[in-house]
């Protein structure tokens, strides 16, 4: 979703007064929509026209790859995330510009490169960041990356709709820690009703032999 402002915002933004921007939409001098309640809507490729930022092409991709563990790493499962990626640039024509990994828990916001692709997002040629699932890039929040990413006029593609039906095994750890994580701090990281909880759920979500 590209970033729209009112006229009061894009005017400060461009340091004029709001007048002057409603002078220039009433001579289609930028473009704007209307909301349902008659207000301008201004979107962001004006702001970037009228300061002279070019809009980042979209043809020029980074690609995110990720991993819950070690042993996944070593059985192929990221390299087989960036080789579809990549396949799926070139099927479509766009060139990569950076490639990014991780290997750890997509509940975890400490992870080296995706902090790496956020801190690059700004300054970056590519228009677009491509992931597998969207679970791969992160397990909650990705409606915030996805507005974080679109002030600098990236946008994510997902490249398969559907859940990551092969992520069993993370799905049951990340909800674990959730668990533990909630009656630790509702009844302390070492109390045995904590380890009762946490031993309940683990005999239910594990798969029957």
């Amino acid at each position: 979703m590209t970033k729209v402002y009112s006229v009061g915002e894009f005017a400060d933004e461009l340091g004029v007064h709001r007048e002057t921007v409603k002078k220039w939409c009433r001579e289609d001098q930028i473009q704007y929509s209307r909301t349902p309640g008659g207000h301008r809507r201004i979107p962001h490729t004006e702001l970037q026209r009228l300061v002279g930022k070019p809009s980042r092409r979209s043809d020029k991709v980074a690609i995110y790859g990720r991993v819950s563990g070690h042993a996944q790493k070593q059985d192929g499962d990221l390299d087989r995330q960036l080789e579809s990626l990549t396949e799926y640039a070139h099927n479509h024509g766009w060139s990569i510009e950076s490639k990014y990994s991780d290997v750890g828990s997509g509940l975890n916001e400490n992870r080296r490169g995706l902090n790496k692709l956020l801190d690059d997002a700004e300054n970056a040629d590519y228009g677009r960041v491509l992931v597998t699932y969207q679970d791969r890039l992160t397990r909650f929040g990705f409606s915030y990356l996805e507005r974080l990413l679109d002030q600098y006029d990236v946008e994510i593609t997902v490249i398969n709709e559907e859940t990551d039906k092969t992520a069993h095994e993370e799905l049951v750890d990340d909800l674990l820690q959730l668990v533990a994580s909630f009656a630790g701090k509702l009844y302390g990281m070492r109390s045995s009703k904590r380890k009762r909880i946490v031993e309940s759920v683990e005999a239910e979500v594990e798969p029957n032999e």
